[in-house]
């Protein structure tokens, strides 16, 4: 699977993006809402994040595997149309760069 393009970030900074809201909503989706190629169908016990990037939109793009078939998943979040996340987002990409 290609990796998006786009800042990799960690599981702090990505706390940091997410409201409370939007906290609840990601834990859901990758809980029981992240289909699996091999399983064909939604993953039932979730997945394991691998990897997060922060997209040039704004949005979170999701790396990770299947917990039942340690299949390849991927998911893509579109935060980036919610104007908070979008300040914040640009606030980590310039203090990233400063870094």
């Amino acid at each position: 699977m290609s990796r998006q393009s786009g800042i990799k970030i960690n599981q702090f900074q990505l706390a940091v993006l997410l409201d409370e809201s939007d906290k609840e909503f990601f834990k859901s989706i990758v809980s029981n809402n992240v289909y699996c190629l091999h399983c064909r169908g939604f993953t039932q016990k979730g997945i394991d994040i691998e990897e997060i990037y922060l997209t040039k939109f704004n949005d979170v793009m999701v790396y990770g595997k299947c917990k039942v078939c340690n299949g390849e998943v991927g998911r893509l979040f579109e935060f980036g149309k919610e104007n908070e996340f979008s300040i914040r987002a640009n606030k980590l990409r310039k203090s990233i760069k400063v870094s």
